[in-house]
């Protein structure tokens, strides 16, 4: 596949608050050799789940995969794809119960 047909996808995961999680999923990217172009991580409303809101520069086929390994780990509860920035933004901004922070701001407008 070449490159012209990578886009930006951008995944809401929402995963089992556990140590480990997030190097889990981050390995699960650098073993497809893909790069995460942003990646912000928080808790819920629930304590025991935590969402990953994840920015990758993927071609269809590549997301499919990516998003199928994914949905393999145990700690993976849902995976949502994003469709416009106005949900992304509403994701990353509720990451924080206290409200907006700077670094979802950042990931938000760089999508």
């Amino acid at each position: 596949m070449s490159d012209a047909a990578r886009i930006r996808h951008a995944l809401s995961v929402l995963v089992e608050n556990n140590p480990g999680v997030l190097a889990r999923v981050s390995v699960l990217f650098a073993r497809r050799n893909f790069n995460i172009d942003h990646l912000v991580v928080g808790p819920t409303e629930d304590n025991k789940v935590s969402r990953m809101t994840i920015v990758v520069n993927v071609n269809a086929e590549q997301l499919h995969k990516v998003t199928s390994q994914l949905d393999k780990l145990v700690e993976v509860i849902h995976i949502e794809e994003l469709d416009d920035a106005d949900a992304i933004r509403t994701q990353l901004w509720q990451i924080n119960d206290n409200g907006p922070r700077p670094v979802g701001a950042m990931a938000a407008a760089a999508f």
